[in-house]
């Protein structure tokens, strides 16, 4: 919530997954979630005083699809999501 200042109600686990495998020991759960207008409790953006400087930037789905298809999205977590929604809800990037 404090990052994106959304309240979400339900989450689609994807997967729980070694960040750096060999390397670290570390796992990243990484989820998917539907949240609307409603769900916006907070502007987000992290805690200033942790340092967080964290831009919110909401975008359509297909321009996030088009970001991955050209080579644009260089984030792999994200890439992972974006990929499996688009397996799961194609009807979502029409």
């Amino acid at each position: 919530m404090e990052e994106v200042g959304l309240r979400l109600s339900s989450l689609e686990q994807v997967t729980d997954a070694w960040t750096m495998p060999g390397i670290s020991s570390e796992r990243m759960a990484l989820f998917l979630g539907r949240y609307t207008q409603a769900d916006q409790v907070a502007q987000g953006g992290g805690i200033a005083s942790e340092h967080e400087d964290i831009v919110v930037i909401e975008m359509p789905l297909a321009e996030l699809a088009a970001m991955a298809e050209s080579g644009a999205l260089c984030d792999l977590k994200t890439f992972a999501l974006v990929q499996t929604l688009r397996m799961r809800r194609p009807e979502l990037f029409k």
